[in-house]
């Protein structure tokens, strides 16, 4: 069976098992995401499990990561949770998978690229806000979001 044979196979390198020789999940699947050589090599020279998870492009043959990983992360390969669902807590995109897992990331809101200037003493309360809708360049975000000097602070002590 293709998971005996990936258990098998992943046991005999020593970083993928704790001390109890129990294979720890995360070591294996941070491995395939960061295309670990050894992890490569022996899933490779194992012929059922290069026929699951490589891909002969021409001459080449392709490591499919995400469906390893599926595999490691289910409940069949190393059955350590109470349901079929990954002990994660976190946001998830689309298709149901961890944004963790994910090299990108983006926050996306309505006018996320808007400014709203209001005032912040009472003298100005009574002011209207603005709210201006403008496109900022990358520069001008990293201006706004760059560590700012305060003049005329007063510190109390009690």
């Amino acid at each position: 069976m293709l998971l005996d044979t990936l258990h098998k196979k992943l046991s005999l390198i020593d970083r993928f098992t704790d001390e109890a020789g129990r294979l720890l999940r995360t070591a294996v699947a941070d491995a395939a995401m960061s295309m670990d050589p050894d992890l490569l090599q022996a899933i490779k020279d194992e012929p059922e499990l290069n026929a699951q998870f490589f891909t002969k492009v021409g001459e080449t043959l392709v490591f499919d990561k995400s469906k390893f990983t599926w595999v490691v992360d289910s409940k069949a390969f190393l059955p350590d949770s109470y349901t079929a669902y990954k002990n994660k807590i976190g946001l998830v995109d689309g298709r149901g998978e961890q944004i963790s897992h994910k090299s990108s990331v983006s926050l996306v809101w309505p006018f996320k690229d808007c400014i709203l200037e209001g005032g912040q003493s009472k003298e100005e309360a009574r002011h209207d806000e603005v709210f201006y809708n403008e496109v900022l360049s990358p520069t001008q975000v990293n201006k706004l979001l760059s560590p700012k000097v305060l003049a005329n602070a007063v510190r109390y002590q009690a």
